[in-house]
């Protein structure tokens, strides 16, 4: 992967405030909407700041169990995100849907309980996102999950796709982080 598309990557997860997220739910494919935030922005050759957190980059979000998405994740936690960049304008003549970018992430969901070594780093990390959260943190049906990736598949643009692993989505997650 050129060093554009590493960055075009790494902004599109750094950017977006919210993925699509696929779980399985009774059996079928369900999609809902999260917010997340990155945590893990960390050098590759740095050692792991907890378990939870793992090697790389990691999305967190803040869910309540009274949704059908977090019940899927309790039950089965392979799960799928898809980021994808805004649409652009109607008039824009390269606006062709196919061409905008987006990555798909399938990804390990994690519940990370408030005794966790990790929750404060997560908890931190969406809170610095998303601030007016910050209540629901006091309610007792919402958890904090951590999305380790898995893979990443990229579509920098129309016909430009390719698979990534852990390492290279952090790679780039990084580098944009740093640009």
């Amino acid at each position: 992967m050129d060093q554009p598309t590493s960055l075009l990557l790494g902004s599109l997860v750094l950017s977006r405030p919210v993925a699509a997220l696929a779980t399985t739910h009774d059996g079928k494919p369900f999609a809902s909407m999260i917010p997340y935030a990155v945590l893990g922005l960390r050098r590759p050759l740095e050692p792991a700041a907890s378990e939870a957190t793992g090697p790389g980059v990691v999305l967190v979000t803040h869910v309540s169990r009274l949704s059908a998405h977090t019940r899927d994740m309790l039950a089965a936690p392979d799960v799928c995100l898809l980021i994808m960049a805004a649409d652009r304008a109607e008039d824009d003549a390269a606006a062709v849907p196919q061409s905008l970018p987006r990555v798909s992430l399938p990804c390990l969901a994690t519940f990370i309980s408030p005794e966790h070594e990790a929750y404060a780093a997560c908890r931190d990390a969406y809170l610095t996102k998303f601030p007016f959260a910050a209540e629901w943190f006091q309610l007792g049906d919402f958890s904090l999950v951590v999305f380790t990736p898995t893979s990443a598949r990229l579509i920098a643009g129309f016909a430009r796709a390719m698979t990534l692993s852990p390492h290279q989505l952090h790679a780039a997650v990084v580098a944009a982080a740093e640009a």
